[in-house]
């Protein structure tokens, strides 16, 4: 029977170049439309060297103790790296290249299994930057419009 390891455990077995790949379900929406919460799986293999823009990466979230994030390499420079989730309004803050832990390698959806591209994932991280925005205000139009448009009755 396989063990299981929790994340934590996982970074410190990476560190000593010890660890195994990893298959994680996606807790967020942060990386939609390719990652989708609740539905797929991503396996995680240990960082070797420095990951490549577009590269789909794991990092532990600066903001939360024991939370991890999955977003995509957007710029790298001496002071770091950039990410950016596909799904976000905006990037991340700068991080130091060793906060990266590891890289996405694949993406199950059921039987379909996705393997990440990184030039591709780019252009469709662009494109849904800006088509996201937008639908995302159509969406929030299409409520106050439905919400206007019902009695007050039935909005409490």
């Amino acid at each position: 029977m396989k063990k299981s390891i929790s994340i934590p455990e996982w970074h410190e077995m990476a560190q000593k170049g010890e660890a195994p790949s990893m298959r994680v379900l996606i807790q967020g929406n942060s990386m939609f439309p390719l990652v989708r919460k609740n539905r797929d799986y991503v396996t995680i293999q240990p960082l070797e060297g420095t990951p490549g823009i577009g590269d789909i990466v794991m990092f532990s979230d600066p903001q939360r103790e024991n939370r991890f994030v999955l977003h995509r390499v957007w710029r790298i420079e001496q002071k770091g790296v950039l990410t950016w989730g596909d799904n976000c309004l905006y990037p991340d803050q700068w991080m130091p290249l060793d906060a990266v832990w590891g890289k996405a390698t694949l993406i199950e959806r059921g039987r379909r299994a996705i393997c990440p591209d990184p030039r591709r994932g780019l252009r469709l991280a662009r494109f849904w930057h800006v088509a996201g925005r937008g639908w995302r205000l159509a969406r929030r139009i299409k409520r106050k419009l439905c919400g206007a448009l019902t009695p007050k009755k039935m909005r409490k």
